[in-house]
Order: structure tokens, then C-alpha cells, then sequence
């Protein structure tokens, strides 16, 4: 039996309806796991790190701090002489599933072809031992619940660990860059606020100067005011300097001052993540500031709430607003409807 052409045009529109749906209800584009970390071995080592995962893209994000570490190291990476053993001041994902042992850590963690952990780490320590590091790469393995991370020391051991989770209903906030300028500056960014005294965030912004390299990771660049700055500003518009205020920050000292991304490509496309610690916290409706190498302001967007289940904000065309799911939803709705109905 072969239904009549009508027929098998609605049953086609049926069938790629429901799959239209389903693809549209399963979409969760952006994960946050986090992990406290402990001391392996005696090692006195703690740490906390948090990671960001487009789930769509396999873009993998983190920002974390680790104490009781050797002093005073310098990596190679940065003019230094230290860190250069394997895994030397490393801070990575494991494949395992618990911290007992190294077995059950395993070891790192990608489905790659390369590994996207062996040059992931702190680039120095304070004379206390306390370190930062942050990371920024796309490897298909970004189901990161249950999973090991472990930070390890100058040598390369293993020193500190703790398992990482997805965070429930994470207070997300999102704003899509558009250029200030004209220079066709664009981006996007996503700001998760992990308790009342710590903002943390990833994003991207792209048109800007190619090849630069910051003074804090080595190189010449960034080096002005607010040079290759990204950060929340006070205000409550992006029209002027006037309406997006200065740093928005509640404390003594202006945590965002070094806060900024580290390096462009040869198209001038640079990321970035960053954890401060204020209780400015309420950042919604605040603008995003993203600066050029002189320091000046070049892209901006305002926050506003985010869902962990909507796909992530990225660059739009000509500084338009991304169309989502839920905004492309009603529009193949009343298509299909139409086409059925015709």
C-alpha cells in the first residue's frame, strides 16, 4: 500500500516535527561542575576549581586556586625555570572515578586524538604556595560528572584532589558583546555566580587586534590601563562611558584590574575565564565591557538571567541577538503547522 501524495507529505511534515521537537526539548548547550579538593598523601595541597561546558560545541572551560603548594615557582611558560618535569604544576581532569589511588583516578581525561591537558596548569605560586590557573579548549569527553581533578606539583606528582559535579540550577547570567566602536567588535559571555562572594565567567570576543600575547602570560601586550580588560562595569547601558559606569565592585581593592584575555589569534579572536572574589553579585542588567590592547572599550553587552538549558550566547552577525531554541521554536512551529495545514 502507498498512501496518496497528500498523505505522505504530512506524514514527512509529522515525523520531522517530532524530531524538530525533540532535538529543540533536549537541547542543554552549557554545564557547570565544580569540585573542592583536598590533600593526597599528606601533601597539605587543597584547591577548588570550576568548569564550563558547551555541551553543543565541546568547548571545555576552567578557573581555579590551589594553597599549600611549593613557593615561588616560576613555569617555563612564562620565562621561569620551574614546572618543567611531566604534569609539573599541572591541573587537570582524570578518567577515573574517585581519588583512592592512582588507579581509580586514571589518567587524563579527552577522547582526542592529542591530549588537551599536557600543558594545562598554574603558571607560578605566590611565596605562600598559592597558585590560580585557568583553561580554555574543545575536546569531545566534556562529561565531566564524577570525574577526578587533580592538581599536581613541581615534580609532577600528584598532590591534591576532589571529584567534580554538576551544579543544580546554577545562577547564570548571559550577554551578547556588540562593537562600541565600529571596528565590528563581537561576542558573548556567560557569568555564573557561585556563592555570595565569587563571580566567575567564560566568553569570547572576536575583531580584535590579531597576535597578541599579554605581559602575564610572557608577553609584550596588555600592557595599559585596563589593556585586553573584559569586565562588569557599574552602569546601566552601553551607549557611553558615562551610562557604563567603571568597575563594578563592592569591596576595598578592584578585583578586575588583571582580569582580562590573555591572548588573540591571527584573527583576532580571544577567550577568556576568570573567578573574582566581591560581593557584587548582582549583575543583571550590568554592562559587559570588553577593551583593546590600549585599554579602550571596544565591545559591550548587558547581562541578564540565563538558563543552564539554553544554548549557549556566541557572536551573531552584524552585533544581532542569536536566535535560540526558544526563539526558533514558534517560528518552525507556525511553519510546520502551515505545511500541514496546507
Amino acid at each position: 500500500f502507498s498512501p496518496p501524495q497528500p498523505m505522505r507529505s504530512a506524514m514527512i511534515y509529522h515525523a520531522f516535527a517530532l524530531a524538530l521537537l525533540q532535538c529543540l526539548c533536549s537541547t542543554s548547550a552549557s554545564t557547570v561542575y565544580t569540585a573542592t579538593l583536598t590533600e593526597l598523601d599528606g601533601s597539605g595541597v587543597s584547591a577548588s576549581v570550576t568548569i564550563f561546558v558547551d555541551d553543543a560545541t565541546g568547548q571545555v572551560s576552567g578557573v581555579g586556586s590551589a594553597t599549600g603548594l611549593e613557593a615561588d615557582l616560576t613555569s617555563t611558560l612564562v620565562g621561569g625555570g620551574n614546572c618543567t618535569a611531566t604534569n609539573g604544576c599541572g591541573a587537570h581532569v582524570h578518567s577515573g572515578s574517585a581519588c583512592t589511588n592512582t588507579t581509580t583516578q586514571g589518567g587524563h581525561y579527552y577522547n582526542g586524538t592529542t591530549d588537551p591537558w599536557a600543558l594545562i596548569g598554574y603558571t607560578s605560586t605566590t611565596s605562600a604556595g598559592a597558585a590560580s590557573f585557568t583553561f580554555i579548549f574543545t575536546d569531545p569527553a566534556t562529561d565531566m560528572s564524577g570525574k577526578p581533578f587533580i592538581v599536581h606539583n613541581n615534580s609532577g606528582g600528584r598532590v591534591s584532589c576532589g571529584i567534580l559535579s554538576a551544579v543544580s540550577s546554577p545562577t547564570l547570567y548571559a550577554a551578547t558583546l556588540t562593537n562600541l566602536t565600529g571596528a565590528g567588535v563581537s561576542g558573548s559571555v556567560l557569568i555564573f555566580i557561585k556563592d555570595a562572594n565569587t563571580v566567575q565567567g567564560v566568553g569570547n570576543a572576536s575583531s580584535l587586534e590579531a597576535n597578541l600575547k599579554s605581559y602575564l602570560i610572557g608577553g609584550a601586550n596588555c600592557t595599559a590601563k585596563n589593556g585586553c580588560g573584559v569586565h562588569v562595569h557599574s552602569g546601566t547601558a552601553c551607549d557611553n562611558s558615562t551610562v557604563q559606569g567603571g568597575h563594578y565592585y563592592l569591596g576595598t581593592s578592584d578585583p578586575w584590574t588583571n582580569i582580562s584575555y590573555d591572548s588573540t589569534d591571527a584573527a583576532g579572536l580571544g577567550n577568556f575565564v576568570f573567578s573574582i572574589t566581591d560581593s557584587a553579585v548582582d549583575v543583571v542588567d550590568k554592562p559587559f565591557i570588553v577593551h583593546y590592547n590600549d585599554g579602550s572599550r571596544v565591545g559591550c553587552g548587558l547581562l541578564a538571567a540565563y538558563s543552564s538549558q539554553s544554548p549557549s550566547p556566541s557572536p551573531s552577525p552584524s552585533g544581532a541577538p542569536p536566535v535560540g531554541a526558544a526563539g526558533l521554536f514558534p517560528i518552525l512551529l507556525v511553519a510546520l503547522l502551515s505545511a500541514l495545514v496546507a
